[in-house]
């Protein structure tokens, strides 16, 4: 029998991941990604739309992870630590390097406020 726990937790990234890419891809919530700043972000809609898709691959890779767990339970742990240590590790500074086209360079000898 699969062990609840691990596949609960898969179930709820799943989720989340999905929750998220609707707030961000759909609503144009771009105030929830971290580091967000409107003043450094030149195309909205365009890091909506990037970070939102980014955040579908996750949820998939979530399903995905899910479905094999089910399928073959003797691997589960090992499914879901490639999931969590690895897909979500690597699609996260995917995002990160790639979104840095959605925002404004800073112009020489213009100092950024800092909070």
């Amino acid at each position: 029998m699969s062990n609840i726990l691990i596949l609960g937790m898969t179930e709820f990234f799943f989720i989340l991941f999905l929750v998220l890419a609707y707030m961000i891809k759909a609503k144009g919530r771009v105030e929830i990604i971290a580091g967000y700043d409107a003043a450094k972000v030149k195309n909205k809609k365009g890091l909506a739309d990037f970070v939102g898709n980014s955040l579908i691959i996750l949820a998939v890779s979530a399903f995905l992870a899910f479905i094999f767990e089910i399928i073959n339970p003797a691997s589960e742990f090992l499914i879901f630590m490639v999931f969590a240590s690895m897909v979500v590790p690597i699609v996260g500074i995917a995002t990160f390097l790639k979104s840095r086209k959605f925002f404004a360079k800073d112009k020489p000898g213009k100092k950024t406020p800092q909070p």
